[in-house]
């Protein structure tokens, strides 16, 4: 597979990731977290169907094989999975407490510096790659998010909608940035010590890694979703009545797909270029956040000032994907 593939595919994956979340705008007042759990349960079955399917060809020692020959790497990856099913649940918690404008700007700035600093320390970096250009480019999707974020102040401004919570929401900031900073980490921390590729002998092929993660995530989100059911109250008989069947399964299909689905092609691609610069690459996924609002008319009526400010942070997103493109064929 050449680079400019590699690079090219984990820009369509910067889509998957930055679509799925729209399903939840379909969820009506089912509960976040309910859902996000079956997300991760249906993404079980995709990922291990993958492996099914495509083991023989990408794992020709066997899957199994593989894990027990690293008992120590299989139980860490693992690790990682359960802690980024938990920081997902927590991250989405405090979104609905602050709000997704606040929360964006918070989460984006801490969760791309955390992937960077891990996947450099952890998965290196390959020759001819600067350590200064990887840094540069993630300033540049941090500026690129503020500055989108911006936008989104303006609009709503704009469009006199005024945020009627008035409490003090340091806390909160404090474990957004927690949450974002530390264990959505373990994601490219995952990635980091479980690809194999050059920088990385030792690792486990694409499948296999996320085969463990997958399990992990499904696992840490359903242990949050249990926790929290328990202290609402709350019984599965109840939620489940909130949303048709049918339609759940459709919904947490699609955000399967694009979520873990896309981690599995991001698995698959990121060791081509190098697990550091695709984890920076891929942070560029909220890009696509902002090109959804665009498309769902959440911008509509605003002012030519307010469109600027949207398409300069997009530039900047642009510039950053750019950056690393040219650092990684180069």
């Amino acid at each position: 597979m050449t680079v400019q593939l590699a690079i090219a595919g984990i820009i369509f994956v910067t889509f998957l990731w930055g679509s799925w979340f729209q399903t939840v705008k379909h969820l009506g007042n089912f509960p976040v977290h309910a859902f996000i759990s079956v997300m991760y349960g249906i993404s079980v079955i995709i990922v291990w169907a993958a492996i099914g399917l495509l083991g023989k060809q990408m794992i020709p020692s066997g899957i199994f094989s593989e894990i027990s020959s690293s008992p120590g790497l299989t139980l860490a990856i693992l690790g990682c999975g359960i802690v980024f099913g938990i920081a997902m649940q927590m991250h989405l918690t405090v979104v609905k407490r602050i709000g997704l404008i606040l929360s964006t700007s918070v989460s984006a700035t801490c969760a791309i510096l955390g992937g960077t600093i891990i996947s450099v320390l952890f998965a290196g970096i390959p020759e001819g790659v600067s350590v200064v250009s990887l840094f540069v480019a993630s300033v540049l999707l941090i500026l690129a998010t503020i500055t989108c974020q911006y936008a989104g102040i303006f609009r709503d401004r704009e469009k006199k909608k005024v945020d009627e919570k008035k409490q003090s929401r340091g806390q909160d900031i404090l474990l957004l940035a927690f949450i974002n900073l530390i264990l959505m980490s373990s994601y490219p921390l995952a990635n980091s010590i479980g690809l194999r590729s050059a920088l990385n002998p030792d690792g486990f092929s694409s499948l296999t890694c996320m085969g463990i993660l997958v399990i992990g995530a499904f696992a840490g989100s359903s242990l949050f979703t249990v926790i929290l059911l328990c202290w609402e109250k709350e019984s599965v008989a109840e939620i489940m009545a909130m949303i048709p069947l049918g339609k759940l399964f459709v919904l947490a299909a699609i955000a399967a797909f694009c979520h873990f689905g896309g981690n599995v092609l991001h698995a698959i691609f990121a060791p081509v270029v190098s697990v550091a610069i695709a984890t920076v690459i891929g942070n560029s996924y909220h890009c696509w956040s902002y090109i959804w609002g665009l498309i769902y008319g959440e911008f509509k009526g605003t002012s030519k000032k307010t469109y600027a400010i949207l398409f300069g942070g997009i530039l900047l997103f642009v510039a950053g994907v750019i950056l690393l493109s040219f650092n990684s064929v180069s």
